[in-house]
């Protein structure tokens, strides 16, 4: 399946500047490994290890959570992924 990966401002470094990405796959956690395959720096910045992503991103699907089990979250054709980052400072 197609889907559009759109990118948090501060990965787009890892996408060169690119703010959305086009993906495949079934599930959240195949779009995003098919993201990793094209900008590997992403990997890092995603996931504290292997299918476990950082807590401070968070991945919704047409504009509503995935959470929980957002990399099982099922993907068609034409859905659009937003990862999001919580960022903290002061």
């Amino acid at each position: 399946m197609a889907a559009k990966v759109h990118i948090h401002t501060t990965h787009r470094q890892f996408t060169n500047g690119m703010e959305v990405v086009e993906v495949e796959g079934k599930s959240v956690g195949e779009c995003l490994n098919h993201l990793i395959k094209q900008f590997p720096g992403m990997e890092k910045a995603l996931f504290a290890k292997r299918d476990k992503l950082l807590n401070i991103v968070e991945v919704y699907v047409n504009h509503a959570s995935a959470y929980p089990n957002e990399l099982l979250k099922s993907i068609k054709d034409g859905d659009e992924i937003h990862l999001v980052v919580m960022l903290a400072g002061g």
